[in-house]
């Protein structure tokens, strides 16, 4: 059985990736460029939730979020649910987990992992430089940090994680490396932050919220973000390229270590995300739990396989993060007896199907029948290192229908998105990739909106439940 190193960027847009020029050519990306030249990347992969919690579970467990409802922030996977690691621990991996938590409860953990690595986190954190009245205030853009601010949680996380490959490791290991980055604020040290020359940073996608969804406009004037310029805008963009650089520093070590070892070959590795960031895409920063601009939900996604040799390197179909829990139980050759939503990528990886889904689905959100699911509110904005989260947490208090129950359906043409409350959306990404149109109220397009509806219910319909697999019965 192959190693296993699982590679998680927190908050990465999947266009922001480089791919030897072929995606973003401005970035620069050249450990996870050498990562695709070994393996295959996939430009279309989408997650089923804009937010990192319901992202994460998916992803290990394959199951969508409202057939185990794992919705919200606060319900991590039990011990009761199997789910990745569980199985490959099960099958004899050695599974190590290094990071940030937002996916397995305490209890959880005990049965799931073999080892947790504790760390020792010293540093003392970047805080907001900018005064109340700054129009930067609230914007995330925190600008340059120390190099002593730059030994934070991913600083000790790669440490361990190289620490761990270089000692006497039982074999096959499967590392989970879960990092903070490229996550706001946006803040990172040099020579990250001077990197992009900012007048190269392209525009981002104007503010044309008219016909969007309220919680657009409110985070556009709660934020401030409607007094920023162009220029400021690329200055965010330019700082977040800065940390994704910088993620891919740390994945090369962690890469350059297995080489060192002898590992690297026999070692499955998978790189990707849980979720993108707007980085002032419609002039706004950070993302929202019911919001699915494809720069929120497109994730990056990169793989080695040992002994699967790909021609073609980039894969341009559409995909689910859900479709990674089947994917590595196949690499594991691991087989389960429950049902579980997500689809292996082995028939797409060789050739034995054209396509594993014509569309892509997800979901977000909650409604006020649920405030178990809402985040407690932040009373002060000056409250240490969280006060940048006030007016995030305080417009659903002030309106919750801005983070309505909401889901989506997107194809290779549509964008469909509907909600419990506010406004729907309607997008023809053929001629409007960037999602700047909203056509909901078309009548031209009844007939394809009423389509891609009855597509969602069948979805739902198919989905909306996992029926337990033991067969038990008591008569």
């Amino acid at each position: 059985m192959p190693n296993i190193v699982i590679f998680i960027a927190d908050e990465m847009r999947g266009d922001c990736i480089s791919l030897n020029g072929r995606r973003n050519p401005l970035i620069k990306t050249p450990n996870l460029d050498s990562l695709a030249k070994d393996g295959f990347a996939f430009t279309n992969c989408f997650t089923v939730n804009p937010v990192c919690v319901p992202s994460r579970i998916a992803t290990f467990t394959g199951q969508y979020i409202h057939s185990s409802g794992h919705r919200s922030l606060y319900y991590l996977i039990q011990p009761h649910e199997e789910n990745l690691l569980r199985l490959l621990k099960k099958r004899g991996y050695n599974v190590v987990y290094f990071g940030r938590n937002d996916t397995f409860s305490k209890e959880a953990f005990k049965v799931s992992v073999t080892n947790r690595i504790p760390l020792k986190f010293t540093s003392k954190l970047k805080e907001n430089p900018y005064t109340e009245d700054h129009y930067l205030r609230k914007s995330f853009y925190f600008g340059e940090r120390t190099v002593e601010e730059a030994k934070d949680l991913d600083y000790y996380v790669i440490q361990e994680a190289i620490r761990y490959i270089n000692s006497e490791v039982q074999k096959p290991f499967c590392l989970i490396i879960a990092l903070s980055f490229p996550h706001p604020p946006y803040t990172v040290e040099e020579p990250y932050f001077s990197m992009y020359n900012r007048a190269n940073i392209p525009d981002p996608i104007p503010p044309r919220l008219e016909d969007k969804p309220k919680f657009m406009n409110l985070i556009y004037e709660h934020y401030g973000l409607n007094k920023l310029k162009k220029e400021d805008f690329k200055e965010i963009i330019a700082t977040y390229y800065g940390m994704i650089t910088k993620v891919d520093h740390q994945y090369g070590q962690v890469v350059n270590n297995l080489k060192k070892v002898g590992e690297y070959e026999n070692t499955a590795i998978l790189f990707f995300a849980d979720h993108g960031d707007y980085v002032g895409d419609y002039g706004l920063t950070e993302k929202w739990p019911n919001a699915f601009q494809d720069c929120l939900i497109n994730i990056p996604l990169i793989m080695k396989i040992p002994n699967v040799n790909i021609k073609d390197k980039i894969f341009h179909e559409l995909i689910e993060n859900v479709d990674l829990f089947p994917t590595i139980l196949d690499i594991a050759q691991v087989k389960t007896k429950y049902t579980h939503f997500g689809k292996s990528l082995f028939p797409l990886l060789k050739a034995e199907v054209d396509f594993l889904r014509n569309a892509v689905f997800a979901e977000g959100g909650y409604d006020p029948r649920e405030p178990q699911c809402f985040e407690p509110v932040i009373n002060s904005p000056q409250t240490p290192y969280i006060g940048i989260y006030f007016d995030k947490t305080n417009i659903p208090k002030e309106d919750r229908t801005t983070v309505a129950r909401s889901v989506m359906i997107r194809t290779n043409k549509w964008k469909l998105i509907i909600r419990s409350k506010g406004r729907e959306e309607f997008y023809n990404l053929q001629n409007d990739p960037d999602e700047i149109l909203n056509l909901i109220d078309d009548k031209d397009y009844l007939t394809t909106i009423t389509d891609l509806k009855e597509r969602l219910l069948r979805w739902y319909l198919q989905t909306s439940d996992n029926s337990d697999w033991k067969r038990e019965r008591l008569v």
